[in-house]
């Protein structure tokens, strides 16, 4: 059974706000009606490469931070990181300790929320 993953939840979503079917979108593409289909359920093992990502953001509209949610979990559906995080990440052996401690040591996702919100007050700072 199939589940379908954030990025096909965000693109069935922003399809069907923007009044396109998926024969719209998947035309504007150069795919199929079922390749649109598959990837809102979850069934597509190739999601979308980086020109068919930018091609979805411009037909569906989509601008600021909702591109870019939508451009991350694209590449997330992927296993990646969008070029310039893994860039970022790679260049930062403290950032891959940090990470690896988390991993190693069962630290819960939640934790960098706050992490994330402590750096956000002391910038505000």
């Amino acid at each position: 059974m199939f589940a379908p993953t954030p990025f096909g939840v965000m693109l069935k979503e922003t399809r069907e706000n923007a009044k396109l079917s998926q024969f719209d979108l998947a035309s504007g593409l150069g795919k199929t009606a079922q390749y649109i289909s598959n990837i809102e359920k979850g069934k597509n093992n190739s999601p979308p490469d980086d020109i068919a990502i930018f091609k979805l953001i411009s037909l569906l509209g989509l601008k600021g931070d909702d591109a870019e949610k939508f451009r991350f979990l694209a590449y997330a559906d992927r296993g990646m990181l969008p070029p310039e995080m893994f860039r970022y990440v790679f260049n930062s052996p403290g950032l891959i300790g940090l990470i690896n401690y988390a991993v190693n040591n069962g630290l819960p996702i939640d934790y960098w929320d706050s992490v994330y919100s402590g750096i956000l007050d002391r910038k505000a700072d």
